[in-house]
């Protein structure tokens, strides 16, 4: 007689379809992800660009939920270092590099992105002027998201009516000055009301006569604000002041309030970050040009001032694949380009198409052939320096007293550095 195998009970069918969807269901709950990420947010279309990318990376990535939290830069910088320390908080945050970012490097605060950055080749993908700010003992921490320049803003019409041109160094700056004064122009705005515009003249002397190694040491209380590096510095702002460069009551006004007297060709030119380009009248625009700061010493390399905002990953967070994933399409061009181009800022990733805005197209010229940026007085220093020297910077444009200067920021160094 024929023997037939017994047919499957029903309940051993259950078995194996109960043992194939728990199998499919644990590999998606293992994909699963949900990353909190902190953001310092100021502006309306940044926060959208963030939204509109987290939900196109969330498309890509089925599994990976991302959570954005916005904060104020007063909650933001007053939660930052309570997270860091109590070791809780969000698994990505925002952030800004430079000395900023080094101080919680130096507490094994922040994670190590070595490994990340050699997996990707990230080297090759950003500009070598902003490497240095988010690179310590040459480990990266972050990636770096968005920056901006600073540099001179002038009306071209003014120049032109007057024959000059953009100056390349120090001595057709002067040149041009003097032009501008015999014409009845006051050769510079400044509005010093706030104390913090004052400093970009210290940093941007100290970047063209000693260098970006130099200037990081003096700010961190390695070097001598009495050193003849620095007198060097106040002489050659010195000669702006004595020679009445600057426009008259330049500590009355904000920056904001200052910038009239380029409008109005009261004033030849301006120092000051390219958000003034966002700030000026429309019907002016066109009419306005950039350079960078003229050359000093012509043996240095070429250091800009240029804030960097980064993302950072926090050393109690684990680097998951998914935080890895976030990472990688943030440092992206696609990214870079839309947040940017929405921001009016300017890409750090070198495949970033030049822009078609005058302004940020100068920046992105500027930033890629720098050898390394600044990030701005009170980013590269603590908050009570800060506080203390941009006081002393816009004192001194009034009594321009050299040793006395010095000797005031020495002893603000030695209090709070």
């Amino acid at each position: 007689m024929a023997c037939y195998p017994k047919k499957p009970h029903f309940l051993q069918y259950f078995i194996v379809l109960l043992s194939i969807f728990m199998s499919f269901f644990c590999a998606s709950f293992a994909q699963a992800e949900n990353i909190e990420v902190g953001i310092l947010m100021t502006a309306g279309p940044q926060k959208s660009s963030y939204l509109k990318h987290a939900q196109d990376f969330e498309k890509m990535n089925p599994g990976i939920t991302l959570e954005l939290k916005f904060y104020s830069d007063a909650e933001f910088k007053k939660a930052l270092p309570s997270w860091l320390a109590r070791k809780d908080g969000p698994k990505v945050l925002s952030w800004q590099g430079g000395r900023r970012l080094f101080q919680f490097v130096e507490k094994n605060q922040i994670t190590d992105l070595s490994d990340f950055w050699a997996k990707h080749d990230l080297t090759q993908v950003f500009s070598q002027s902003s490497l240095g700010a988010i690179k310590l003992d040459d480990k990266p921490y972050g990636v770096p998201i968005s920056y901006y320049q600073w540099g001179f803003y002038y009306r071209a019409s003014l120049f032109q009516d007057l024959s000059l041109q953009a100056p390349t160094n120090w001595e057709e700056f002067l040149a041009v000055c003097e032009a501008l004064k015999k014409a009845g122009v006051k050769p510079i705005s400044i509005g010093a009301k706030n104390k913090w515009t004052s400093a970009a003249w210290f940093d941007y002397l100290n970047l063209r006569i000693n260098g970006l190694d130099f200037h990081q040491r003096l700010l961190q209380g390695n070097e001598s604000f009495k050193s003849d590096k620095v007198r060097k510095v106040f002489e050659h702002w010195n000669v702006l002041l004595e020679n009445d460069y600057f426009v008259d009551k330049f500590d009355d006004w904000d920056w904001q309030q200052a910038m009239p007297f380029t409008y109005h060709k009261m004033a030849g030119m301006t120092l000051i970050g390219n958000f003034f380009a966002g700030a000026m009248p429309a019907k002016l625009k066109d009419d306005f040009r950039f350079f960078p700061f003229p050359i000093i010493n012509a043996e240095l390399e070429i250091y800009e001032e240029a804030p960097l905002d980064i993302f950072m990953v926090p050393s109690y967070a684990r680097l998951t694949p998914g935080i890895e994933s976030y990472l990688l399409s943030l440092a992206s061009v696609d990214f870079q380009q839309s947040y940017n181009e929405s921001a009016g800022m300017i890409s750090p990733n070198v495949d970033a198409k030049p822009s078609s805005d005058y302004f940020i197209a100068e920046g992105q010229a500027l930033l890629q052939r720098a050898k390394g940026v600044s990030q701005f007085f009170d980013r590269d220093t603590n908050a009570a320096m800060a506080g203390a020297a941009t006081a002393i910077f816009t004192d001194y444009m009034r009594h321009r007293d050299v040793e006395r200067v010095t000797s005031e920021l020495e002893r603000a160094g030695q209090q709070h550095l």
